[in-house]
């Protein structure tokens, strides 16, 4: 395999012998053996760090080789293939072409030995063979002799499971995870004393050589200092905890609280109550909701949902593990428990080797060898300063990080003994003028190594450092260094304890805009990147907590509304609650000299209209009699104005002085009115959203504009009534007082006047301009071509396939366009993906647009070239593989290798667990059921479809805009989701403004008639 060959155990240096590389041996006379084992803590942890890094890369490549196209594969990768042959088999042979037949999924006939012979002998170039879906043991074994006679590779696939049971590649990458764990258990010997029958031991590398030393000898030596270094290969760039919470952190992973609570948060509601003269707050919120203190110090109630509490606490544990994990590589590592993160590409490392260091002058060349062992090799250049009463730099300027350079300062650094005091200001000078910080476009760090308190005042230091540090592209960083015990050779200066010269050292750090690292013998005691973490942790603690309290509170409230609730169906029995009749009838008012008057007039009223109704009968009638009141029935059962009024509700409360007073809760309804046209107010500028979200608030629908609506009323309706008498339908009485119109098939009555129909085409002709002004702004710049990008978190996928060479150019000059137009003017995180063949990454996650990293990704997107396939799916895996809630933009002509069902599976899978949402642009497609699975693709995951309209189209769109009142003027069939749907409602506009100028003459000609 390939990968193996840079992959392995042995290209890591991760072997056993590699192990007892590390281990010193020393003969020992008492023992039986004569031999002694001794390793220092740093470097043996570090090899099991990275022998864990190994087995789960490994674990990674294995689970890449039984997904996809890997574990089928006549489906995704044989047609890739420029020519291809396949022969079927059982007990003859024939070829697809003749006639297909089926491959016996049993052992062959012949026997293994015989076959194996002939691909021998007849000397076969590399057979590799695929069992499918085979359950027999010796078919298995001849598939397996079968590839290692000819220098093959086989695969074992099983349909029933669906998945891969065995291949050559996976038993490859077995055996290294058994070599891996095999090492870590003989690690483990290791700290437990003894490897293989010989004694070891384990000590802290910080302090080798140090057990036989004279603290009065001026001149320490040790062994292990005085070896040439031992330079690593180079690995990722460490980056500091501050850029690492960017990604990592809690706001990155949107797992803040109250984030997460506020679509669900209400905060209680008070109104001033004019009748009893003071504030009365909401209890409606406190009754169903539960209380919450949020992060302002207000109160509001939520709507506890459980299931996404419970989702939020596992991904909050997991995110402190992975904060965890942060915090032991830091506090486990060598030169980075020393040191911290070396991020910069230029370095200056400055050295304090005045003469209170003296006893530590081991400590520090320890430190440095480190420093130059680990994190150097792969830094741009670098520089060594060291000072006491004077200042002293191995090179002028700074120079590239070769092997020799690195060889070469480390044997200056022995050779450099501890002199006299610390003139730490002098050394800063030195760094910060001789090399030009302010022109440069890479970050320069300076690293600090010292033990105590500057000889200079503390105020003018940092005076300096932040004075020169305020223009300059550069950061410092103090690294302090103190033993547990302060000795005679090593005192505190003077009036200052280790507490104050950590708290001055700090300040100088942050005046630099670095950090600041405080290190002793046997760990760190302080640092500001553990700090980041610690805080993170702490924060998601808080919020552990609260959530706690809230399902905690959501669990008592709900037993005691049970608790209540059976309370009340045990007393119902015993206990009635007093309850007022409210069907009982009050007694009669005295009547008064006006109430007696009016009687007497209803009395009047009543016997002329039965003088009225009476007429005599007759033969010759055509229309049936006067219908009369039936003065039989009581008269509480008269339909009269006053019962069909609404009746007042009150309520009725003692006052303080005893009387009675009534407030009033129902009033009688006004008279209803028709409703005149509407004034609609619409905003200037264009919002961010789709189409969808912007009709909701500016369509004909939201603004009363739609004018059947306005004529669908029941004033309106024509209605035709069966007369017995004539046995015929009549129209009513005043079906010819207003003219009558058809619309949509039935006949309706303009109850509009002429004056509200020229209102109405004055305000749709202002939601005319402004629907013109929406469309112009869609069909201008990167939106014509790529719509509108609305999410603030992006990541862009460009189908860079062999079919999109014809307009890969064009599409190269508008995603430039993109970039600079919405995602850097609207600060949207994104990232972006080519996918032919392979998929293709720019960063390693989603990044800030600023301007530099938008230069850089419109320099990537020059580089690419169309080539190759297709692997859509790959790709839309990739984007969902950035973060949760991601919304990914696929630009495509809609081929791919895999099948459009496989892809929309796989998307609504997606859909469903990362929350993600696939907008889709079509470009340079042909094929129309390419663009249907491209639209189709976008609607399954709540996203929009887009295709740019032609350069033809677009003309069209601004000649008919120019001119909405032609008859000719028709505005193009749009099939992006955004344009589409704008370009209907222009249309449904268009004809209301056309019925109403059509029902405006209308009316103007049926009262010209009339006053005729």
């Amino acid at each position: 395999m390939e990968w193996l060959e840079s992959h392995s155990l042995e290209s890591f240096g991760l072997t056993f012998s590699h192990l007892i590389s590390l281990c010193n041996t020393k003969h020992m006379p008492e023992n039986a053996d004569g031999h002694h084992i001794h390793i220092s803590t740093v470097p043996l942890a570090d090899f099991e760090e990275q022998l864990y890094t190994a087995i789960e890369m490994y674990h990674d490549q294995i689970k890449c080789l039984t997904q996809g196209s890997k574990k089928m594969l006549i489906e995704e990768q044989l047609h890739l293939k420029e020519q291809l042959y396949l022969l079927s088999y059982s007990t003859d042979v024939s070829s697809l072409w003749d006639r297909p037949v089926y491959t016996c999924p049993l052992s062959p006939d012949q026997m293994v030995d015989v076959i194996c012979d002939y691909l021998v002998q007849t000397k076969m170039p590399s057979v590799h063979t695929v069992a499918y879906n085979c359950s027999s043991p010796a078919a298995i074994e001849t598939v397996k002799q079968m590839a290692a006679v000819t220098g093959g590779k086989y695969h074992v696939f099983s349909a029933a499971l669906g998945v891969v049971d065995s291949s050559t590649d996976m038993e490859l990458l077995w055996t290294e995870i058994k070599a891996a764990r095999d090492i870590l258990n003989q690690i483990q010997s290791i700290r437990l004393g003894q490897l293989e029958g010989i004694p070891v031991t384990v000590q802290s590398e910080i302090s080798m050589g140090l057990n036989h030393l004279n603290l009065s000898d001026s001149t320490p030596a040790s062994c292990s200092v005085s070896d040439p270094l031992c330079i690593q290969p180079t690995g990722p760039v460490p980056i500091s905890s501050s850029e690492w919470l960017k990604t990592h952190g809690l706001k990155a992973q949107k797992l803040d609280l109250y984030q997460l609570l506020a679509s669900n948060a209400y905060s209680p509601k008070k109104t001033f109550v004019p009748i009893l003269g003071k504030t009365i707050a909401s209890t409606v919120h406190e009754r169903a909701m539960v209380p919450f203190k949020w992060n302002d110090g207000t109160v509001k109630y939520l709507h506890v949902d459980l299931p996404s509490l419970q989702w939020y606490q596992r991904k909050l544990m997991n995110a402190v593990h992975l904060f965890e994990r942060r915090v032991h590589y830091l506090n486990r590592t060598g030169s980075l428990q020393i040191w911290g993160a070396v991020c910069e590409q230029r370095v200056q490392v400055l050295l304090d080797m005045s003469g209170i260091n003296l006893h530590y002058q081991l400590h520090i060349q320890h430190a440095i060898r480190l420093l130059l062992q680990e994190q150097l090799p792969n830094r741009q250049s670098f520089n060594v300063t060291v000072f006491g009463s004077d200042v002293k730099s191995w090179q002028e300027k700074m120079v590239p990080t070769t092997h020799e350079n690195l060889q070469a300062v480390w044997q200056w650094i022995r050779r450099t003994d501890c002199c006299w005091g610390r003139n730490t200001l002098a050394a800063l000078q030195n760094a910060l003028e001789e090399e030009p910080y302010g022109g440069s476009s890479v970050t320069c760090g300076v690293y600090l190594l010292t033990t105590g308190m500057p000889d200079q005042n503390m105020a003018s230091v940092n005076a300096y450092v932040s004075e020169h540090c305020r223009t300059a592209n550069l950061n410092i960083h103090v690294c302090l260094f103190t033993g547990e015990k302060e000795t005679i050779q090593c005192p505190v200066s003077c009036n200052s304890t280790h507490a104050v010269t950590a708290r001055a050292l700090r300040g100088l750090a942050h005046a630099g805009h670095g950090r600041f690292l405080w290190v002793t013998e046997t760990g760190i005691i302080e640092s500001d990147d553990i700090s980041l973490l610690i805080e993170e942790m702490e924060t998601a603690a808080i919020y552990s907590q609260k959530v706690t309290e809230l399902v905690d509170s959501l669990i008592q409230r709900s037993s005691i509304e049970g608790s209540e609730q059976r309370f009340q169906e045990m007393s119902t029995p015993f206990i009635k609650p007093q309850t007022s009749d409210r069907s009982a009838k009050l007694p009669p008012p005295r009547p008064t000299i006006l109430s007696l008057t009016r009687q007497e007039n209803r009395q009047k009223v009543r016997s002329a209209q039965k003088r009225l109704a009476w007429r005599p009968s007759s033969s010759k009638a055509d229309f049936p009699p006067v219908q009369t009141t039936d003065v039989s029935k009581p008269a509480g059962q008269l339909r009269s104005a006053d019962q069909r009024r609404i009746k007042v509700s009150q309520s009725v409360f003692y006052m303080e002085d005893g009387n009675v007073g009534v407030v009033f809760k129902k009033y009688p309804k006004p008279k209803s009115t028709r409703e005149s046209i509407t004034t609609i107010k619409l905003l200037k500028h264009e919002d961010l959203c789709s189409t969808k979200q912007w009709l909701k608030r500016f369509g004909i629908k939201n603004l009363k504009m739609d004018l059947h609506k306005m004529l669908s009323g029941p004033e309106c309706s024509h209605l035709k009534k069966m007369v017995p008498s004539v046995q015929k339908r009549v129209s009513a009485k005043y079906c010819g007082i207003f003219p009558s119109v058809q619309i949509n098939g039935s006949v309706k009555h303009l109850h509009l006047t002429a004056g509200e129909l020229k209102q109405y085409l004055n305000e749709t002709q202002k939601l005319m301009q402004r629907y013109s002004r929406r469309l112009e702004w869609l069909l201008t710049g990167s939106r014509c071509m790529f719509g509108t990008v609305l999410e603030n978190t992006v990541c862009v996928l460009l189908d860079v396939s062999g079919s999109m060479g014809s307009c890969f150019s064009d599409l190269q000059k508008g995603l430039a366009l993109l970039i600079w137009d919405q995602l850097y003017a609207n600060s949207v995180r994104f990232n972006m993906v080519a996918f032919s063949g392979e998929v293709r990454l720019w960063q390693h996650g989603l990044v800030q647009s600023t301007e530099d990293l938008c230069k850089d990704a419109v320099q990537w997107l020059n580089q690419l070239s169309t080539h190759g396939g297709s692997c859509m799916l790959q790709a839309l895996q990739t984007g969902c593989g950035l973060g949760d809630a991601v919304s990914l933009y696929l630009i495509s002509d809609g081929g791919s290798d895999s099948s459009h069902s496989l892809i929309l599976k796989e998307a609504e899978r997606l859909r469903k667990e990362k929350h993600v949402t696939i907008h889709t642009i079509a470009v340079n497609s042909h094929d129309r059921a390419c663009s249907e699975f491209l639209k189709c693709l976008a609607h399954k995951t709540g996203g929009r479809f887009h295709l740019a309209p032609d350069s033809t189209d677009t003309d069209l769109v601004k000649k008919c805009l120019s001119d909405l009142n032609s008859a000719a003027s028709a505005l193009p069939k749009f099939e992006g989701d955004d344009l589409r749907r704008l370009a209907e409602e222009i249309e449904k506009l268009t004809f209301f403004q056309k019925q109403a100028k059509t029902f405006r003459e209308t009316i103007l000609q049926f009262k010209s008639l009339k006053e005729t």
